[in-house]
């Protein structure tokens, strides 16, 4: 009896024993193909100031596909990203791999300042919606036009401005909210677009006359998008010039009441880029994030979150909602960006001396 009880316990011992040898090779062979798969990713550093819905979005969609690649993001704007990057030398190497949905004139800066690395997307050969020049170390991705933005409950349609040249009517005086030039980026894009375009035709003055006039007739200039329309809903204002996007966000949010033209003969535009980062050690990876960036599915979505519109390709029409915006036919300025980076400043100066401050 006391044979066989031993030999049952042995019999026992050997199978847990087996049992424990088993989880013990499986949990090795897990930890070592951890190790692996830590030793093959790449961990990718992207700077934006996107909202962060549509961040999750492209994380989430880019991993699928890429699984080797860990991409993580850092928030900041275009003034202070910039600021950061001119704090650094060139040859330490940059903090973050991809600078995605920055405002043309920083990443026009850095380019000029040999922080950016040449690359074309796979998106490019796609037809633009607007005549862009630029030296092509960063490219344009997503774009706005500027708008005329009005309330219907005290301004009816029919008497509302449809150019840019109604705006010269003595009506509007001390009735409009620009963009102030000085404390915003809207606001400078939008006044060197409008010397730009006056320069086209071989007018600049033509362009200092208008923004003149317009200092005359401003009620105040606003510091963002969300002033402007305030004063609009307060009716310290019948009138305010902001990118249709900002417009538009505020049309979504419980305000039926507001309202806009797209001005007849053209309208500046106000553009978001994409650049990979010159030194990155992770260029092969953010080339494949650039070119992400640039699918169908990424621009539906990314004008489903914050209702910019792509600069190449198409959004899937059948995603975007019948009212999602103003439909009006509209026509963009050209953006020789070379030349506009060039006179910005001192266009800016002059706007400042000899108009804002007589």
């Amino acid at each position: 009896m006391g044979a066989v009880l031993g030999s049952t316990v042995m019999i026992a011992a050997k199978r847990c024993l087996g049992i424990v040898t088993r989880v013990s090779l499986a949990l090795v062979s897990v930890t070592l193909a951890a190790c692996v798969q830590d030793q093959a990713s790449v961990t990718l550093l992207v700077r934006t100031d996107l909202p962060e819905i549509l961040r999750d979005y492209v994380e989430e969609t880019f991993e699928a596909v890429h699984q080797d690649i860990d991409v993580r993001f850092s928030v900041a704007s275009t003034e202070t990203t910039l600021a950061e990057l001119q704090a650094i030398e060139v040859q330490w190497g940059p903090p973050f791999d991809v600078w995605w949905g920055a405002h043309a004139s920083g990443l026009q800066a850095a380019s000029d300042e040999g922080r950016l690395m040449t690359y074309q997307p796979r998106w490019l050969g796609r037809s633009a919606s607007v005549d862009l020049r630029h030296d092509g170390e960063w490219h344009p991705l997503l774009l706005t036009p500027y708008v005329i933005a009005f309330s219907r409950e005290d301004l009816e349609l029919a008497r509302a401005p449809s150019d840019w040249i109604d705006l010269r009517h003595f009506r509007w005086s001390d009735d409009i909210e620009m963009l102030d030039p000085a404390r915003s980026e809207e606001g400078a894009w939008f006044l060197v677009s409008i010397l730009q375009q006056a320069v086209s035709v071989g007018d600049l003055e033509s362009g200092f006359d208008w923004l003149a006039t317009m200092d005359r007739y401003v009620e105040s200039y606003a510091t963002n998008t969300s002033d402007a329309l305030q004063a609009l809903r307060e009716k310290r204002s019948r009138i305010a010039i902001a990118p249709r996007a900002d417009v538009e966000a505020e049309r979504s949010n419980n305000s039926p009441w507001l309202y806009y033209r797209l001005p007849e003969s053209g309208t500046p535009v106000l553009i978001r880029g994409v650049s990979l980062m010159s030194g990155t050690k992770e260029a092969a990876a953010a080339k494949e994030f650039v070119d992400h960036l640039g699918s169908i599915d990424v621009l539906t979505e990314t004008k489903l979150k914050t209702r910019w519109q792509p600069v190449f390709g198409m959004v899937d029409s059948s995603r975007i909602p019948v009212d999602f915006e103003l439909q009006e036919p509209w026509a963009p300025y050209a953006i020789p960006f070379d030349t506009i980076q060039g006179k910005r400043e001192g266009w800016l100066n002059r706007w400042e001396q000899e108009i804002r401050g007589r």
